[in-house]
């Protein structure tokens, strides 16, 4: 049904909007630009030029991927706003003939099988086919359904078409149904039939170009990422190796070894002493009887937290790996505590030679010293 706009230049047919505009010379179908071609001459003959560049077969193909493209805006701006899928077909397809595309019937829409079928009447291919003395069939309204379908399914679709106007039947009809074979893979296995030609191998080339391409930026970006890995864990390995020598200054300034007189040296032991930092300890303190030529080693025990079984056990054997040296291992400032810790668990601590204070340890260093050197003997302080 038409109807008048009240602009001269613009009209109304079943809800679609015709303008003329003037000052940009286009046609206008509800604001959207348009073209108006004679279907039978200049549409036929741009037609008849693209099948005999390409072939029969290429341009089915090309006509059904066309028609698959085209429908993106109408399923998202109309169709899947409709109750359903068929039911937007259905009502698209009582307007298609205001633009050339026939009037559509939706005969079958079978959701559980994945099926469908779609009749045409008045579409623009048989037109410009008659007129060209061809019968190429509808495959642009063949993608148009088959895309359809595939939206509506959830699947990939084809489009068989069943009935031909341009050879005579009353109307066009295609049935759809779910397809392992896309439009690129039936342009593909042309490649390798007899029909193959230029065109096919140039597409070939261009997809394989861009596989290449996609491919090195994919390493491209994979050997980036391995440069970031290996930074990172360089810069790891840094902080790790940092953290190492932090820890052992911190161990060596937590056992200094000092060399207070000659041949005598003194480990203040402050804070907690545990199996591990005995260990550290003992190694330290054996490295350094033999580095410094010391013949006593005096363990002040001032600064020491309270001294459990296991500690006392360390000191113990620390005396007597530093005796295999040819040493001699003294404890200065043991606590009560700690001696009736000895006492109770029957710790023999008879090895070591315990003294008060650190001071009254050294003296008796010095007069053992003193005594061994024999008569005449002469023991200085190392400066």
């Amino acid at each position: 049904m038409s109807a008048a706009t009240g602009n001269p230049n613009e009209f109304e047919i079943d809800g679609v909007r015709y303008t003329w505009d003037r000052e940009r010379d286009l046609m206008l179908m509800n604001d959207m630009p348009v073209a108006a071609l004679l279907v039978e001459s200049t549409l036929a003959g741009m037609m008849w030029g693209v099948e005999r560049m390409v072939g029969r077969e290429r341009f089915e193909l090309a006509m059904q991927a066309a028609g698959r493209s085209s429908i993106e805006g109408e399923w998202l701006t109309f169709i899947s706003q409709m109750p359903a899928p068929e039911v937007g077909v259905a009502v698209l397809g009582s307007l298609t003939p205001l633009g050339g595309l026939g009037r559509w019937q939706v005969v079958e829409f079978d959701h559980a099988r994945k099926f469908a079928v779609f009749r045409v009447t008045a579409g623009f291919e048989p037109i410009y086919q008659k007129s060209l003395g061809v019968e190429w069939g509808s495959s642009f309204l063949a993608g148009k359904f088959a895309g359809y379908c595939t939206k509506a399914f959830g699947t990939h679709c084809w489009a068989e078409q069943t009935r031909f106007n341009v050879r005579g039947d009353e109307f066009d009809e295609f049935e759809v149904r779910p397809s392992d074979r896309s439009v690129e893979d039936r342009l593909d296995a042309m490649l390798f039939t007899a029909e193959s030609s230029a065109v096919d191998l140039a597409a070939a080339l261009e997809r394989l170009r861009r596989e290449v391409e996609e491919r090195s930026a994919v390493e491209a970006r994979l050997r980036e990422e391995a440069e970031v890995r290996r930074r990172v864990e360089d810069e790891l390995r840094g902080k790790l190796e940092t953290i190492e020598r932090q820890a052992e200054d911190i161990r060596a300034l937590s056992t200094p070894i000092l060399q207070v007189w000659t041949g005598v040296l003194t480990v203040p032991v402050i804070g907690r002493l545990d199996s591990q930092r005995a260990e550290a300890l003992t190694e330290a303190l054996l490295t350094a009887v033999v580095d410094r030529r010391a013949r006593t080693a005096i363990l002040d025990l001032t600064g020491a937290e309270a001294l459990d079984a296991a500690a006392l056990n360390s000191l113990l054997r620390l005396a007597r790996t530093v005796s295999l040296l040819g040493a001699r291992c003294m404890v200065s400032g043991m606590s009560p505590q700690a001696a009736r810790i000895a006492v109770d668990l029957g710790i023999d601590l008879s090895g070591l030679a315990a003294h008060a204070t650190l001071e009254a340890a050294l003296h008796a260093a010095i007069r053992a010293m003193e005594n061994a050197s024999g008569a005449g003997g002469q023991v200085t302080k190392d400066r």
